[in-house]
């Protein structure tokens, strides 16, 4: 049954996020695939976050976090989020910027930026709450779409 249900998964068209999050020592950012709206007053989004992923337990140290919306040009910035052998390029070879200790991408499609408020505990994974604090959307720009195992 798991792998029809990861079949199944797997033929959603969905744009492609990369979280991201800072404090004044460190920052962290990784691809993330379970993103969605959680209500629109307030603004909030939720993202599950594997747990043996470095970016789970970092986040839960901060008090925000910033989903940004890849680009259609930005594929390359999914694969170096996404590979864990990778994790020491992942702000070396784009434009990321910061606001106040959360970096973000300069040229995403869409920056949400968001305060942590709630953490919820389940079995591989937990779900982040962040309500949106603030926003930047490029309308020209065309978000990063994956489906099947590939970008289309």
């Amino acid at each position: 049954m798991q792998d029809i249900f990861l079949n199944i998964l797997r033929t959603q068209a969905q744009t492609v996020y990369v979280i991201s999050s800072g404090n004044s020592v460190s920052k962290e950012a990784m691809t993330v695939s379970s993103v969605a709206s959680l209500s629109a007053n307030p603004p909030r989004m939720l993202v599950c976050i594997n747990k043996s992923a470095a970016m789970h337990d970092f986040l839960k140290t901060t008090e925000s976090f910033c989903l940004n919306l890849l680009s259609k040009e930005q594929e390359h910035v999914a694969d170096i989020c996404s590979n864990s052998e990778k994790i020491n390029e992942r702000f070396s070879n784009d434009p990321w910027l910061r606001k106040e200790d959360t970096p973000y991408l300069e040229n995403a499609q869409s920056n949400l930026f968001c305060s942590l408020k709630e953490i919820m505990e389940d079995t591989t994974h937990s779900i982040f709450i962040g309500e949106i604090q603030d926003l930047i959307h490029n309308e020209s720009l065309k978000p990063l779409i994956y489906q099947e195992g590939k970008y289309v």
